[in-house]
């Protein structure tokens, strides 16, 4: 009887256990080196209610497809990759909730100083620009201008390539002329990889104001909005002031947003209400990673 007892003593507090131990919850973030790794671990430091899980990807396209097949149950994606999506797998969204948003992107267009472009607009199908591969920051972006205004954006040319291999030939000029990239304000790659390229490589404005009324979400909102690169951000690569110093330049800004799957929503409700308060109070944190004053 007494052996009875223990054994019966000893299930329950191991389901006892069990009840108390927090959900787990897989988050896909990005490239190991990029800000939405950093933010996660960020937003991990926070969360008590949940065991938060890191995962590297390879982009907003990637995290969405991971959190469609259960391998992730939250991602940071941008915005527009929502509507990228929505045009591969509309039904899908239906599965995911917006959970908030982390800052603000700008699409940044890097171009060789001799090809004579100052706006997005000045591209043209004479125009090759590395926008990397499918599900990067910058093609996600390129594919939701292309889907907002065919006639404009899919007769340019594109490349695959990204980073400062993209860099590299867009100061060289023979084979692309541009290159997108999509990123926070002051981030390292812009001020440092590419301001190092600055007396062959410039900053094109992205202000495409078409874009924030024709790029609409699947609930009709704007992807984008009218931002812009104040004057002296990046010295050696924005174009020169009328008098002296640098000009401020004109952009498309989108979100950077964090999203749930409703599937793990719905089975641990207490556990997301805690996971909400922690991306509330890792938020300023991750806001000061990305912008640094």
């Amino acid at each position: 009887m007494r052996s009875l007892l223990l054994v019966s003593a000893a299930l329950l507090a191991s389901c006892a256990a069990q009840a108390a131990e927090p959900p787990a919850f897989r988050l896909c973030t990005g490239s190991e080196a990029g800000h939405y790794f950093r933010a996660g671990h960020l937003l991990k430091s926070k969360a008590s209610s949940v065991q938060l899980e890191v995962i590297p990807t390879q982009g907003s396209l990637d995290n969405l497809d991971k959190i469609v097949a259960g391998q992730c149950d939250g991602a940071f994606v941008q915005a527009d990759a929502l509507l990228v999506y929505s045009a591969r797998n509309a039904q899908a969204l239906s599965t995911l909730e917006r959970a908030g948003v982390l800052y603000q992107e700008q699409a940044h267009l890097l171009c060789n100083r001799q090809a004579g472009i100052k706006r997005v607009v000045d591209l043209t199908k004479a125009t090759t620009v590395a926008v990397g591969p499918d599900g990067s920051g910058g093609r996600t972006t390129w594919d939701a201008f292309v889907l907002a205004d065919k006639t404009r954006y899919a007769p340019i040319q594109i490349d695959t390539r990204s980073g400062v291999r993209a860099l590299s030939a867009v100061a060289d000029g023979s084979q692309v002329q541009c290159m997108l990239w999509v990123g926070a304000l002051n981030a390292s790659f812009i001020k440092g990889d590419a301001q190092a390229q600055g007396d062959r490589i410039v900053l094109a404005g992205t202000d495409d104001r078409d874009m924030t009324t024709t790029a609409k979400d699947a609930r009709g909102q704007p992807v984008y909005t009218y931002g812009e690169i104040p004057a002296g951000t990046y010295p050696r690569i924005q174009p020169a002031g009328l008098v002296y110093g640098t000009k401020a330049l004109g952009t498309i800004a989108v979100d950077a947003l964090f999203v749930t799957g409703l599937a793990w929503v719905t089975a641990h409700e207490r556990a997301y209400d805690g996971l909400l308060r922690a991306f509330a109070a890792a938020k300023p944190q991750i806001q000061s990673l990305v912008q640094p004053q």
